[in-house]
């Protein structure tokens, strides 16, 4: 599959990039078990395992991304930005903005960006409720604010444009609502 544009909108008012209904635009790689339940998009496994992602194929530059998420205590999840490689999805290939309060290395729990800013400005605790991620991609910078905190800010050029990936590793579900994103 190519990756092609996200249509930008000329109003600059928020695109959702989930229906609510079903996973029409995303694709899903890995063995995660990824459906849609209630308006939200549910990453769990056979048993509870099972390592994936569900990409938006989608090629997007300079950004406002804004995620609603829930997790537990097991879950391993995060928002994937600028991905270069379908096949490769990780933090050398991408920006990964954590979601895992219970990390064994705290630098790289909720709100860090894996490999790049790490520790967190803010910890931030997510489990067992809604909460809100939110990215601000412009060039080189990029922000991160969970619950409205800023957790991370980076000055990085090294990946410019790329796609947008969910993770869901390891044990538990993770679920995803109110996908929007603005230019």
């Amino acid at each position: 599959m190519s990756l092609g544009s996200v249509h930008a909108r000329t109003d600059n008012s928020p695109q959702s990039l989930f229906n609510g209904t079903d996973l029409t635009g995303w694709q899903a790689v890995g063995a995660a078990i990824w459906r849609v339940e209630d308006d939200m998009i549910v990453g769990g496994g056979p048993d509870q395992e099972g390592d994936g992602f569900l990409l938006h194929p989608g090629v997007v530059t300079d950004f406002e991304l804004s995620v609603q998420f829930s997790i537990d205590s097991q879950t391993n999840s995060g928002v994937f930005i600028r991905c270069q490689d379908m096949q490769r999805i990780h933090p050398e290939t991408c920006f990964e903005l954590n979601i895992w309060d219970e990390h064994p290395n705290q630098a790289a729990r909720t709100g860090a960006i894996v490999f790049r800013a790490m520790p967190p400005l803010a910890t931030v605790h997510t489990l067992d409720g809604w909460n809100t991620l939110r990215v601000i991609a412009r060039g080189d910078q990029i922000r991160v604010y969970v619950n409205g905190e800023r957790t991370a800010e980076l000055t990085d050029a090294s990946l410019p444009a790329g796609f947008i990936a969910l993770q869901r590793w390891g044990g538990g579900e993770v679920r995803f609502r109110s996908i929007e994103i603005s230019r």
